[in-house]
């Protein structure tokens, strides 16, 4: 019970009206000390002891008790309600008035106004509790047919969220499955892709080299045709060169065309190359004056064709020196082979 139902439950607990079971749920509800049911408790109890002098006594008169008597006795005469002495003998009324209190019931006997007051305050105060339950019984049968509707509303939304969160997750799974098989097809491709750029990579290093092979083939072949020319050419001029005291073992040769003004030159038995050194040849006039420069082989052989050759009356010697790659406008490295004409 609320506290509501406690406070309105006193004022029938004050006049003795309540059943057994709300009364002890009450009287446990008192032990627990609230203060505000036991003021009202109080209270209910004073005016309850001052209803019976609340009202005026009034005589009831003697007819109105034989005419109850007569209605509750149907073995008795009209006219023997009469409270007068009859001609046949006593008065009935005498003998019914001494009859009355052994034939009207207890609760009858001990009937008296103040007690009825009490007793229709009671009742109505019972009716009241009465009809406030079953109206309170109402509005919790409604607000539970509310809630029963509103928990079938909301049971269906659920159903209906879940269904579709079942959806959501197999399109989840469907879109999880295509994209790891475009991932592992992607990784394939990436394999395939590394594997064609290495391949690619290998093909651009070999073309690489076929093109300096074929660059060197090329160079050879005009060397040859240069060398073929010169060699066939009726004009032909062989000059020597000897190696001095860093290349002893070391000579060349100098094919020179008068006609066409070019060279083939011919190294031998040559020392190694330091790193980043080459050789230049120089044409000796009044000064020295470049004729190309060149590198070995791994014979310590050397040649090329010097496709301008200086005025070969002017010159007076020709020498081989070790210069820095690339070559310099003057010999500034030692000497290695000398050839005077």
């Amino acid at each position: 019970m609320s506290h509501e139902q406690f406070e309105e439950a006193v004022a029938l607990y004050a006049v003795g009206a309540l059943e057994r079971q709300e009364r002890q749920t009450l009287e446990a509800h008192l032990l627990t000390g609230c203060a505000a049911c036991h003021a009202s408790l109080k209270e209910y109890r004073a005016v309850a002891g001052t209803l019976p002098y609340g009202l005026s006594p009034v005589k009831v008169p003697r007819s109105l008790k034989f005419k109850v008597l007569a209605a509750r006795l149907p073995g008795v005469a009209p006219s023997e309600t009469s409270p007068t002495t009859t001609e046949t003998g006593p008065n009935p009324a005498v003998r019914i008035g001494a009859l009355l209190p052994s034939l009207l019931p207890m609760p009858a006997r001990a009937l008296s106004p103040a007690f009825a007051v009490v007793l229709a305050l009671l009742l109505a105060g019972t009716a009241s509790y009465a009809i406030y339950l079953h109206w309170q019984s109402l509005a919790q049968v409604e607000q539970r047919e509310r809630l029963q509707a509103s928990l079938k509303q909301e049971t269906a939304r659920l159903a209906a969220l879940q269904e579709q969160l079942t959806q959501q997750e197999q399109a989840i799974s469907t879109l999880r499955e295509e994209f790891d098989r475009r991932i592992g097809n992607l990784g394939e491709v990436q394999s395939t892709i590394t594997e064609q750029d290495t391949e690619l990579a290998l093909l651009r290093t070999e073309l690489a080299q076929r093109r300096e092979e074929a660059s060197s083939l090329r160079r050879a072949l005009a060397q040859r045709d240069d060398m073929l020319t010169i060699l066939r050419s009726p004009a032909v001029k062989v000059i020597s060169l000897a190696g001095l005291e860093q290349a002893k073992s070391a000579g060349a040769f100098l094919l020179f065309d008068q006609e066409s003004k070019k060279a083939f030159f011919y190294a031998f038995n040559m020392p190694p190359l330091p790193p980043g050194k080459t050789y230049q040849l120089w044409a000796i006039l009044d000064k020295p004056v470049s004729a190309g420069t060149f590198l070995t082989d791994p014979g310590q052989k050397g040649r090329f064709v010097v496709r301008s050759v200086p005025d070969i009356t002017l010159v007076t010697k020709f020498a081989v020196s070790l210069e820095p790659t690339g070559g310099r406008p003057q010999p500034t490295g030692e000497i290695y082979l000398v050839g005077e004409l």
